[in-house]
């Protein structure tokens, strides 16, 4: 695989669906069984990396146009598996229980409850209405558009945060 300067490689190819796996072909090498992730998944979701079984490198990409147009619905389809965030559409109430959030919440995949301790550690902010909250089980949830919500929900979730 060729490098280039910015140690991304200008391109990949040899990326195929066998068995439910997602494999990387490569000529005169066995195949290799890749999983696919952003460099940085919260902030700049373009560059890309493929780890082998073992959590090493393989390649890093600046982004889909690395892979012939053929392969890149694969590179698509196990990010979106990957990195889907269900989305908080409305926050319906929130509990505050010896320092633990109890949220009850409307999302894009359906009504969900989840508990969250320690803000500081488990709310990220991306912008400063754009959040992604990490419950207690490690799942994560995503407010777009905290302006965007509904005055009840902003007021929850600026009171509770």
């Amino acid at each position: 695989m060729e490098r280039v300067s910015s140690g991304f490689a200008e391109s990949v190819s040899g990326l195929i669906r066998r068995n439910g796996r997602l494999l990387l072909e490569r000529p005169g090498q066995e195949p290799v069984e890749v999983t696919i992730r952003y460099l940085r998944p919260l902030t700049e979701r373009t560059e890309l990396v493929l780890l082998d079984d073992k959590g090493r490198e393989v390649a890093s990409v600046a982004g889909e146009d690395a892979f012939p147009e053929g392969e890149r619905e694969l590179v698509r389809e196990a990010l979106r598996l990957r990195y889907h965030l269900p989305v908080i559409r409305r926050v319906e109430r929130v509990e505050v229980r010896f320092g633990t959030r109890y949220w009850w919440v409307d999302t894009d995949r359906g009504p969900r409850w989840f508990a969250l301790r320690e803000p500081g550690k488990n709310v990220t902010w991306l912008s400063p209405s754009h959040v992604v909250l990490r419950d207690t089980a490690g799942n994560r949830y995503e407010v777009q558009d905290v302006g965007a919500l509904d005055p009840s929900s902003q007021r929850r979730i600026r009171m509770s945060l």
